[in-house]
């Protein structure tokens, strides 16, 4: 009986952790898309297959998924550490790492499209 609270509130804990660092990456994506005009058109930084989807909302959701694994790979081996060494993982650092990693995802976008040669139309 137990085990099975126990079980229930860890699960309510990964999921509010995963609902919390999908909106922080999926803002992420908002943000670029909305204050560097152009960047998602780079020939280096299109993520579709196809140049004229660049612009889809499709393209950008997956762009979200794909920095949200990226997170969670890393809160993934923060959580198998915090078990090996039986130290639970403190509530706000998952969050933490989400909004940390999205930050630097930014900012790297932000220093290439400042660095472009030529802001682009539209």
């Amino acid at each position: 009986m137990i085990r099975s609270a126990l079980f229930y509130v860890m699960l309510k804990r990964l999921l509010q952790e995963l609902a919390i660092t999908a909106v922080i990456c999926f803002g992420e994506r908002v943000l670029e898309r909305a204050l560097l005009p152009g960047l998602n058109r780079m020939p280096g930084h299109v993520a579709a297959a196809d140049p004229s989807r660049a612009d889809d909302v499709s393209t950008m959701i997956a762009e979200a998924f794909a920095l949200l694994a990226l997170v969670w790979l890393f809160n993934g081996t923060l959580y198998v550490i915090g078990y090996l060494k039986r130290v639970p993982l403190r509530p706000q650092v998952p969050p933490l790492v989400g909004l940390v990693i999205a930050l630097l995802t930014f900012v790297g976008a932000y220093a290439e499209w400042a660095s472009m040669p030529t802001p682009p139309a539209g």
